[in-house]
């Protein structure tokens, strides 16, 4: 196997694991065994388990961005259109196989340590979620961060309620209540 592809099989196995079981609680032992690989061959692609942790989640945030940018492309010069976008690419990563919640927020439960390197790539993927929340509720024409700040409210509330309820809980009333919020919001600046 190319060493390229060794990695990637090795970044893809504990990916599953980290995402299924949760990541401290999944071992080297657990993911050189999975992926068929020898602990040497392991810490020659990822120095450190943090290193496979954070390459981890690099992956997911790279995962996660291009499926929102696409949806939101396709609305593109219309603020409200790609409001609704990134709630319907956010409501589209919910779906089966998404039952254990957000990756990031997974990993801000696991990592409360502030100076964790896990900790504060979860908070920046956070915190690029809402700068860009930010960005369209702007361009909608509401200048104050109450809709952004209610619809990371929604938002996280959502992924959060997946890995107890499922999607057909409350997560399943995401577009609607971030819906009511986008037009709420965006009746008051035409009034």
């Amino acid at each position: 196997m190319a060493r390229a592809s060794v990695r990637q099989h090795i970044l893809d196995v504990a990916s599953e694991l980290f995402y299924r079981e949760g990541i401290r609680s999944v071992g080297v032992d657990m993911i050189v065994e999975r992926a068929g690989v020898s602990k040497a061959t392991l810490y020659r692609h990822f120095p450190t388990r943090d290193d496979l942790v954070i390459a981890y989640l690099e992956a997911q945030d790279h995962i996660n961005w291009e499926h929102i940018d696409e949806a939101i492309a396709l609305q593109e010069g219309s603020p409200k259109g790609q409001l609704l976008a990134l709630i319907d690419a956010t409501i589209e990563m919910l779906e089966p196989g998404y039952h254990r919640g957000c990756h990031f927020l997974n990993a801000l439960a696991e990592f409360s340590e502030e100076d964790h390197p896990v900790h504060l790539l979860a908070v920046e993927y956070n915190r690029a979620i809402r700068l860009r929340l930010s960005r369209l509720t702007q361009q909608a024409g509401v200048s104050d961060e109450g809709l952004t700040d209610q619809l990371m409210l929604v938002i996280n509330g959502a992924l959060s309620s997946v890995p107890v309820y499922g999607f057909s809980g409350p997560a399943a009333q995401l577009k609607n209540l971030a819906t009511h919020l986008i037009e709420m919001h965006l009746d008051n600046v035409s009034s």
